[in-house]
């Protein structure tokens, strides 16, 4: 009998073989099911506008038809810090939400409308450069403390927001860099400075980044590198001939309605552009 029960058990590890053979084909169909099964990649887009307000008249007029005729999701403003009513006003009167920081008086140099319709997750500041010195001749310099030189500017900022539901969020940054780097050996170093910040503040971003304004610089030139390395840009002449206002976005973005507009009151032109990313 001891001999029977042996020569019936032996076959046992072949039984064992042939299942996991029959069973690798099942786990392999239920992988590639799986693979099916995942979220394709799908195009997001939105719509923005950056402009540097300067000394225009009207100012309020000037917003809301902007934004009657753009109705982008988010436009970001330069040279407003005194004019915080007026930029509310405008926002109230056609659905947006105007964001203004409140923690520093400098931060307030720019401000953020967002359309009414988009869920606002959260926003801030990021300082990119600290009060400095330049050269005297520069706009907006001022004495530091009374009998100083008047060569100091106030810190600089990338304000931002974040938009967007659950599944998908963009960050939205608005800056504004110093003047004359091209001329003053102290303005190029400070912005040099606040070139590479900005572009730590884009590339350190969850939420799909895109920061615009007005950089002072041509997209293509040396001055812009830092940020070139890490982000594409989407301009066109604003100031005069001069392309120095922008849009950045990640380098595999795709850009289109790029337009520097006419017929607002400012000396700069706003700029428009539509950013898609595949995600």
């Amino acid at each position: 009998m001891e001999k029977f029960r042996n020569s019936t058990t032996r076959p046992a590890p072949r039984r064992k073989a042939l299942a996991l053979a029959l069973l690798v084909p099942l786990v392999s169909i239920a992988a590639v099911t799986g693979a099916g099964t995942a979220e394709a990649a799908t195009d997001r887009t939105i719509k923005v506008v950056t402009y540097n307000v300067g000394d225009a008249g009207g100012l309020k007029a000037d917003l809301v038809r902007l934004i009657e005729t753009e109705r982008p999701a988010v436009i970001g403003l330069q040279e407003v810090a005194d004019r915080e009513e007026v930029v509310k006003d405008a926002a109230a009167a056609t659905g947006y939400v105007a964001i203004y920081e409140t923690d520093r008086q400098a931060v307030k140099h720019n401000a953020i409308l967002v359309r009414g319709n988009l869920t606002i997750s959260g926003h801030g500041a990021t300082e990119i450069s600290p009060a400095s010195k330049v050269d005297p001749s520069t706009p907006g310099t001022g004495p530091a403390e009374p009998g100083d030189c008047g060569c100091w500017v106030p810190p600089k900022y990338v304000n931002w927001v974040r938009v967007g539901g659950s599944e998908f969020q963009w960050v939205v940054g608005v800056a504004h860099l110093t003047p004359s780097a091209q001329r003053y050996d102290l303005n190029r170093e400070l912005h040099n400075l606040q070139v590479r910040n900005t572009a730590g503040w884009f590339s350190s971003r969850v939420a799909e980044p895109i920061v615009m304004g007005d950089f002072n610089a041509e997209p293509g030139s040396d001055l812009m590198a830092g940020l070139r390395r890490v982000a594409k840009a989407y301009s066109a002449p604003s100031h005069e001939t001069r392309s120095i206002d922008h849009v950045w976005a990640k380098r595999d973005s795709a850009g289109s309605e790029v337009d520097a507009l006419s017929g607002y009151g400012s000396d700069h032109r706003p700029v428009r552009a539509r950013v898609t990313v595949t995600r």
